[in-house]
């Protein structure tokens, strides 16, 4: 029996063979860049082609590195020179990059910026067909792995917002060749379901993970779908096809759990809030009912007819004073002056003359003569003294000698 290494013997002894070797000391290798990621000023990417892949290391502390770091992006197609070394502890090996010759976009870049741009031109992306994700969603589908952590950041927020929504998960793949069509799957039956809102997604990865969110069929299924849909990819640095013409893109599957539900203690303040507002609203309406009531009833005092009636009969009967108040002073009055014109009608009447031999004479139509010069000779007259009168013919006419 042979005997057995450690995992470290084994490990230097690999790094040992491979850090001898001519060949890979000085490698230029082309590639397609993906899933390039930086930590603590260092940069990590994988150099992949259509069937195979490699880890990518770039120090940018090390002297003789030759990378401008802003021309690393996920999609380039390049060149990189450096030395495949291993990594001991860890058990991998890596191309440590000294060098990066930008040749130009990969296939597989080209071919989903093309698709970006269809899908653009046929409005798909466009805000007009973004349906509004409801504010009051209760009942909430996600589709997504049955056993991976997005389910579990999804499934803690919503029931830590509002512990009373319902959460109805259809199991998906996330990855891999079948995975775009488990997902449009997941979308059609939870569309049939009259849900308030879906969540699709899974949390991050490379982008080999998430090709199956940039599929045009899983698209079309997004964009006709009934029901709104958040689009939780998880992969900032690149919209994929899934977050563009999804409802609503956000970053992470707990980014989704929080705009799919409400905060249900926020809820229970906004309606102690209405509720003392609508009160305090009701309270000012009746308030402001009773004045104008008041003011209506004190018109209506006024204005009504036994109001009316009232005034009038109280101004009839002021009246009625007044008049008997002037009728009796005309009376009054009268008398006092009928009683004075009597005392001087005593005095000089024509009766008290008569009555003292005096005559009151008038001719033959009763026109009072007081001058002999309106009778001639052969007229008749008429004298008349108190208890009678003469009828006389004139005989004669003397004139005084006194005159008048």
């Amino acid at each position: 029996m042979k005997e057995a290494v450690t995992v470290s013997q084994l490990n230097r002894y690999i790094k040992e063979l491979i850090n001898d070797d001519y060949i890979l000391k000085n490698v230029y290798v082309r590639g397609e860049i993906s899933n390039l990621r930086e930590s603590k000023g260092n940069y990590y990417f994988v150099l992949k082609d259509e069937s195979s892949s490699i880890q990518c290391i770039v120090f940018t502390m090390y002297s003789g590195i030759e990378v401008d770091v802003k021309e690393l992006k996920d999609g380039s197609e390049v060149i990189v020179d450096g030395k495949v070394a291993v990594y001991e502890r860890g058990g991998s090996y890596a191309i440590y990059v000294s060098k990066v010759t930008n040749v130009g976009l990969g296939d597989y870049f080209v071919k989903l910026e093309a698709l970006k741009k269809k899908l653009l031109e046929l409005g798909m992306f466009d805000k007009l067909y973004k349906k509004a994700i409801p504010k009051y969603s209760m009942n909430i589908g996600v589709v997504t792995a049955e056993k991976g952590a997005a389910i579990k950041d999804i499934y803690k927020t919503i029931k830590d917002r509002n512990p009373y929504a319902n959460v109805i998960l259809y199991p998906s793949l996330v990855q891999g060749d079948l995975a775009y069509q488990s997902i449009i799957d997941g979308i059609m039956t939870l569309d049939k379901m009259n849900l308030d809102v879906l969540i699709i997604g899974r949390g991050g990865g490379s982008i080999e993970d998430l090709y199956c969110y940039n599929d045009e069929r899983l698209a079309y299924a997004i964009f006709n779908a009934k029901t709104p849909i958040i689009s939780a990819v998880g992969h900032e640095i690149n919209d994929s096809i899934s977050d563009l013409v999804a409802d609503m893109r956000v970053a992470t599957p707990t980014a989704a759990g929080e705009a799919a539900t409400f905060s249900y203690s926020e809820f229970q303040n906004d309606i102690e809030n209405y509720t003392m507002k609508l009160n305090d609203v009701i309270d000012d309406k009746i308030v402001n009912l009773a004045n104008r009531l008041e003011n209506i009833k004190h018109k209506l005092d006024i204005l009504a007819p036994k109001s009316k009636v009232k005034n009038y009969n109280e101004k009839i009967t002021d009246c009625k004073k007044k008049i008997k108040y002037l009728i009796n002073k005309k009376l009054s009055d009268t008398k006092l002056a009928l009683s004075h014109y009597a005392d001087i009608l005593d005095t000089s009447s024509v009766l008290e003359k008569l009555s003292k031999g005096l005559l009151y004479t008038t001719d033959k139509n009763n026109k009072k003569i007081s001058s002999v010069k309106q009778v001639k000779k052969d007229d008749i007259i008429n004298a008349r003294l108190v208890d009678g009168s003469i009828k006389s013919k004139v005989i004669a006419i003397e004139y005084s000698t006194l005159g008048v």
